[in-house]
């Protein structure tokens, strides 16, 4: 006899209850990508944009992630991959991945907690995060909650009173590494922020009050006290609209004067490692080591600020191979596989920074979501190094991967700077002597 249509819909609930219900978008997302679609799809465009955004036209942005898409993997087979080491030492650090959570402002305009939740993240996978300057809650209050190793970004402002105080509030809280960001002189022009009228703290403009309606959970979370600000600048920044926070910045923050000298200066006012963040030549890399920095981010700020600039992954062979065996390296910028770690690991980068990534992971569910997206990348850098047949890090080289030959400089005319921007003339890195 036929099954009747009640048992077999009695068999099918047996199925799904056996193979478990998968509703939640963001344990059932495969990849970053999956997770940054929940964002877009959670936040009004204003939002979404501040954390998928870049630049002006967006071709660096682009390039990032293109381009790390040009590097291809060369696996070694029949290797013994029954172990498998992803931790590292940096600079004194033992670390249990070979990546950071690098630093993101303006969390809160994301709505729910903001920074706090990616904090708690962080903590419960014990990897260093990175606090903003450009944080919206202080670095005291991302303290109170971080149960793991915290680094500082530090912006050199233009008033050293205000770069002093930040300094000594971040070894205040147990910051461990300060990373100083120097490739914003100037902000960027973010077309897309332009167009949707975003400001801080966000206002609800006839342009926007339709997202903010469909959005009512966004918006009631982004009205909660405290405004949002910067709060790292509370005292210094006067008031809480958008019009004083901006004319406050341009006024007395911005520092067009920035030169190399001030930040050797603050390498003096700093006991633990010091990384520049924002090399993309190897002129500029060779300067931070002689200014005694342990460290650099090879990064373009994630293509948000100087349109046309080269992507990240271009620009790593050549630095590493200027300094890579002076100073820690550093990769930022277009991450968003586990294999993209991988990849630039093995290009010769010693660790890498992860930004917009946990960002989507932030906005579309909070703690939970940063802490799927670390996940998401474990298990992808681990498939990848078993897949290579790397065992461990250190194991990771130029002869797993082939890249554009034109990365290292040949077919493209440029002129050199005049005094071949070298600290000492040295060239070739431990990547060029393996």
């Amino acid at each position: 006899m036929a099954d009747s249509p009640l048992s077999s819909a009695l068999e099918f609930a047996k199925m799904l209850a056996a193979g478990g219900f998968r509703l939640d978008p963001i344990d059932s997302a495969p990849s970053i990508e999956d997770i940054r679609q929940v964002a877009r799809r959670r936040l009004p465009r204003m939002a979404f944009d501040i954390v998928d955004g870049a630049s002006n036209h967006e071709l660096t942005r682009e390039a990032n992630v293109a381009d790390l898409r040009e590097v291809t993997f060369r696996p070694r087979w029949l290797t013994d991959i029954s172990t498998i080491d992803t931790a590292v030492e940096v600079d004194g650090m033992r670390l249990d991945r070979p990546y950071v959570m690098g630093p993101l402002g303006l969390q809160r305009m994301i709505g729910g907690v903001g920074e706090l939740g990616a904090v708690r993240a962080a903590g419960r996978a014990n990897i260093p995060f990175t606090i903003s300057t450009a944080s919206n809650w202080s670095m005291e209050e991302l303290a109170d909650v971080a149960t793991g190793p915290l680094w500082y970004q530090l912006y050199m402002y233009k008033s050293d009173r205000i770069v002093q105080n930040l300094i000594d509030r971040a070894r205040s809280i147990g910051a461990i590494a300060l990373v100083i960001t120097v490739d914003v002189p100037l902000n960027g022009k973010r077309y897309r922020d332009h167009r949707n009228g975003m400001s801080i703290p966000p206002r609800i403009t006839p342009q926007n009050a339709v997202e903010a309606v469909r959005h009512l959970n966004w918006t009631r979370s982004v009205m909660r006290p405290p405004a949002i600000g910067f709060r790292n600048l509370q005292g210094e920044v006067q008031g809480n609209n958008a019009v004083s926070h901006q004319e406050f910045v341009k006024k007395y923050l911005a520092n067009l004067t920035l030169t190399w000298e001030e930040v050797r200066q603050v390498r003096t006012r700093w006991d633990g490692p010091v990384y520049i963040k924002g090399i993309l030549t190897p002129e500029d890399a060779q300067r931070a080591a002689a200014m005694g920095a342990d460290g650099i981010y090879v990064s373009n700020h994630g293509g948000r600020q100087l349109d046309s600039s080269p992507s990240s992954i271009s620009a790593l062979p050549r630095i590493v191979d200027a300094v890579g065996d002076r100073m820690t390296v550093v990769f930022d910028s277009g991450v968003r596989t586990g294999d993209d770690i991988a990849k630039a690991l093995a290009v010769g980068a010693d660790l890498v920074s992860i930004g917009r990534a946990w960002g989507y992971g932030n906005a579309a569910a909070g703690e939970k979501g940063v802490l799927r997206v670390l996940d998401i990348l474990d298990e992808e850098l681990e498939l990848a190094m078993g897949q290579l047949g790397a065992t461990s890090i250190a194991a990771l080289d130029r002869s797993f991967v082939e890249y554009p030959e034109a990365w290292h400089g040949e077919g493209r005319h440029r002129e050199p700077e005049p005094d071949g921007g070298a600290a000492d003339g040295r060239v070739g890195g431990k990547q060029a002597a393996r």
